[in-house]
């Protein structure tokens, strides 16, 4: 008998084929949930970006967030030139050290939130487990 006739071979290869195939699908199907997931994310973003594009617009954020805003719109300088410090206005030098602080302040609560912390250590291990290196 060859190894190809061997019952107990057959069934554990159609065992395996079957395991593979709903491996597969349930991947397709968590790549399409991340990718929903994400476009929902962008789609919030950008909805987020536009209300405080036309709040500082209108002036609610400030004059200075209105006048950097006024800027961007006609083109002298973008979001990123600011960000980056390639924009030296005193607007953007002031909107930097703002950003600044926030993103220190960020840190700040997430370096005490025990829920973060164990999502991060999660979502690095899982990281981990999924680079071919390891």
């Amino acid at each position: 008998m060859a190894l190809s006739d061997d019952p107990g071979l057959q069934a554990a290869l159609q065992d395996s084929r079957r395991q593979a195939n709903e491996a597969a699908a349930s991947l397709r199907r968590l790549a399409a949930h991340l990718s929903a997931e994400r476009d929902k994310f962008r789609a919030e973003s950008a909805r987020r970006i536009a209300d405080l594009q036309a709040q500082a617009r209108r002036g609610e954020l400030g004059p200075d967030q209105e006048r950097l805003q006024r800027r961007v719109d006609a083109g002298e300088t973008s979001w990123r030139d600011i960000a980056s410090g390639a924009d030296d206005d005193p607007t953007a030098e002031a909107a930097r050290a703002h950003l600044g602080a926030s993103l220190s302040a960020l840190r700040e609560e997430l370096e005490d939130d025990e829920a973060f912390q164990e999502a991060d250590a999660a979502a690095r291990a899982q990281q981990e487990r999924a680079t071919p290196d390891h």
